[in-house]
């Protein structure tokens, strides 16, 4: 029997327009300019790097636009890689002049995500075919890694706060599997809810409590997974966590004035929180900040943060 492949079940995240020059102008940020060179293909390279860093490190970026699937994006990166480190001894002579004396101890593949046991291993094969071919611009203990713009935290926080960049999360996807067994999972979370719920219907007795369930249960789970992304920008990840803190507080002490009635606070707090998140953490999206708000809101209901008044 076969096995499935993973990979095929994972959306590749957009590239953006201009990739290669945004990873550039993380470089810049980061070294000053007599320390970085800069070749791109428009202007006579393309003879296996982009560039380099006088510390020892060739750059390469890639950051196809068309596949669906993580299983094609590392197909096309381990190809890439083949090619350009071809190129490193097919343009010896050229690259020889270019580097001026630099030797490279490191070639960074940056792209908007990889697999990384699959891209890595393939890396390592490669370092170990151009370290056999002597290149006087090869070092003996060169080595290639896949890298994304987030591996430069710095840099890359900087660029949300001046507007240069923005967050990249693929849209969430939660399975209605996941919705039905989440009870099962999570049976405090899921009672808490539902004892919420009804307490709402008492407000309005046609609201069907089913179908907000599904919703706000589907709602957690997918903030669930955009926080889990969010691990690999930890700055990001914090700066959320920070207003979700700073709003869970205030909500904590609005329950006791709360008079409003029941949907219009929910409705008017996803929107309130959905616009606090977009404001306050650096390049988050208008639609990433509204799924946040509303799968925090569904937690809020689930963990008591958020209370209903009684109907009288």
């Amino acid at each position: 029997m076969t096995l499935s492949d993973p990979l095929q079940g994972i959306p590749a995240l957009p590239s953006g327009d201009d990739f290669e020059g945004f990873v550039w102008s993380l470089l810049q940020r980061r070294y000053p300019p007599e320390k970085l060179r800069y070749f791109p293909a428009a202007m006579g390279g393309d003879k296996g790097l982009e560039g380099f860093s006088t510390d020892g490190i060739g750059y390469q970026c890639y950051a196809d636009k068309d596949s669906l699937t993580l299983r094609a994006r590392t197909d096309k990166q381990k190809a890439k890689l083949t090619r350009d480190t071809n190129k490193l001894t097919k343009n010896k002579d050229a690259l020889i002049s270019l580097l001026d004396g630099t030797v490279l101890d490191h070639y960074f593949l940056i792209v908007p995500q990889y697999h990384s046991t699959e891209v890595i291993e393939h890396a390592n094969k490669r370092a170990t075919l151009v370290r056999s071919w002597g290149l006087p611009f090869i070092s003996d203990k060169f080595a290639i890694a896949p890298k994304t713009p987030q591996d430069y935290q710095g840099q890359y926080q900087a660029a949300l706060l001046d507007a240069a960049a923005q967050v990249v999360l693929a849209e969430p996807t939660v399975s209605d599997v996941a919705v039905e067994d989440f009870g099962g999972k999570e049976p405090e979370l899921a009672t808490t809810l539902l004892e919420k719920l009804e307490r709402l219907k008492d407000h309005h007795p046609a609201a069907d409590v089913d179908v907000m369930r599904a919703s706000l249960t589907r709602w957690f789970l997918a903030k669930e997974e955009m926080m889990e992304a969010l691990r690999g920008m930890p700055q990001t990840r914090e700066a959320v966590e920070a207003q979700r803190r700073l709003r869970q507080g205030a909500l904590e002490f609005e329950n006791g004035f709360a008079v409003t009635q029941p949907h219009n606070r929910v409705i008017q707090l996803v929107a309130d929180y959905a616009k606090q998140l977009e404001a306050r953490v650096a390049g988050l999206k208008a639609g990433d900040a509204e799924r946040l708000s509303r799968g925090q809101t569904g937690e809020w209901l689930m963990r008591c943060p958020l209370e209903f008044q009684a109907a009288p």
